[in-house]
């Protein structure tokens, strides 16, 4: 009996076994030809010019001289190759803490844009950086000795330096007086960074322009995730401490930054009840004999008690007047003001109109009566520590 033998051949497009080959070259010794990887490049300094980067230039000296002063590699960035290298920017974004998949840029939600972002009024324009930058190789977050260090800043400043990396990284541009090699990198190629400050807004510039170390304090707008429960990311409308993404401020005594609420109603010009406070748990902590109050004057304020510091609602006119809130005292970390008409970057909670930028969801019941429904943050104690 014959036995036949049958070959198939499957072919399938080169595509389908795609590499990245930036950091490797061929090599045809005879007749073996093989291919090894190549040795990463030094392509010396690069200044970075802080003209119209300044924001971004001050957040990279931050990691560099005090979040991780006691690395030798701090200003080292190991180039992850061209067009992001299959998205590797974006994960490093996400690694940081500067973005999640579910929900965006941290800089774009609430509790974290309230108390980033220095300017409320111009908060859409600005986003987040992270250094070391996303073009960066990384490790994952649970991995970093030093957490990325993140700041909230106006786009275009963010962009900036984005662009000038871009250039070095391509040999575009220039003169770079420290540069060693012509032409442009390659995955696993590397450069140390200093950044020149000459020309730009020095007010911007204070850890460039200081001899930071270890534990060199904070503006109050440095910050860094601390931890991140779900694989991409996560931070929801509203806040869940749960399994969202959690930030502190860097280099602090302070714990984690988180979001309360409270819940009222407005009945005429002088009643104010069914009071309701959330802790950072958005739990109802709400002291049972404090529900409600009445300010018989045109301007006068109330106390709302059951959260770690006192919530201070405060009257400014008759009924459809705006009203002003107060959270802990003037020099505690907690201590934060809003309006019941004031708008940020962040997603609160949405009115009757689908708003999303308020900080308080105010929606008239009646001709006599309003409800307000407000998201501000808040630390789990009353010290924030």
């Amino acid at each position: 009996m014959m036995h036949g033998i049958c070959f198939v051949v499957l072919l399938l497009p080169f595509s389908s076994f795609a590499i990245d080959t930036s950091d490797v070259e061929y090599i045809a010794p005879g007749r073996a030809g093989r291919i090894v990887k190549r040795a990463p490049r030094d392509f010396g300094t690069f200044d970075v010019p802080c003209t119209n980067a300044e924001s971004a230039c001050n957040n990279a000296c931050y990691y560099i001289k005090c979040n991780a002063n006691n690395d030798p590699n701090a200003n080292k960035v190991t180039y992850i190759g061209p067009n992001g290298n299959n998205k590797e920017d974006t994960t490093n974004r996400q690694e940081s803490g500067c973005t999640a998949a579910q929900g965006g840029s941290v800089c774009g939600n609430y509790p974290f844009s309230q108390v980033w972002i220095d300017d409320q009024s111009k908060a859409t324009l600005y986003d987040c950086d992270e250094w070391p930058p996303a073009s960066s190789q990384q490790v994952a977050f649970n991995n970093k000795q030093n957490k990325n260090s993140l700041r909230c800043m106006p786009k275009g400043e963010n962009r900036s330096l984005g662009s000038k990396l871009g250039n070095f990284y391509n040999d575009q541009g220039g003169p770079y007086p420290g540069r060693l090699i012509t032409g442009p990198m390659a995955r696993g190629d590397f450069v140390r960074v200093t950044f020149n400050t000459n020309g730009a807004n020095q007010a911007k510039l204070g850890f460039c322009l200081s001899q930071g170390t270890v534990g060199c304090g904070n503006d109050g707008y440095q910050f860094g995730m601390t931890s991140k429960p779900v694989n991409a990311g996560k931070i929801s409308a509203r806040y869940e401490p749960s399994d969202n993404n959690r930030y502190s401020t860097q280099q602090t005594v302070y714990a984690d930054l988180f979001q309360c609420s409270v819940e009222l109603t407005r009945d005429g010009d002088n009643d104010f009840k069914d009071f309701k406070v959330f802790n950072w748990e958005n739990k109802d902590t709400t002291d049972p004999k404090v529900k409600s109050c009445t300010i018989s004057s045109g301007t006068g304020q109330c106390d709302m008690k059951g959260l770690p510091n006192n919530l201070v609602l405060k009257k400014t006119g008759a009924f459809g007047t705006v009203l002003n809130f107060e959270y802990a005292t003037t020099g505690n970390v907690n201590h934060f003001t809003w309006n019941s008409e004031q708008k940020g970057n962040g997603k609160g909670p949405v009115n009757k109109d689908g708003e999303i930028l308020r900080y308080c969801a105010a929606d008239k019941t009646s001709n006599s009566e309003q409800k307000f429904n407000c998201w501000f943050p808040c630390y789990k104690n009353a010290d924030g520590k």
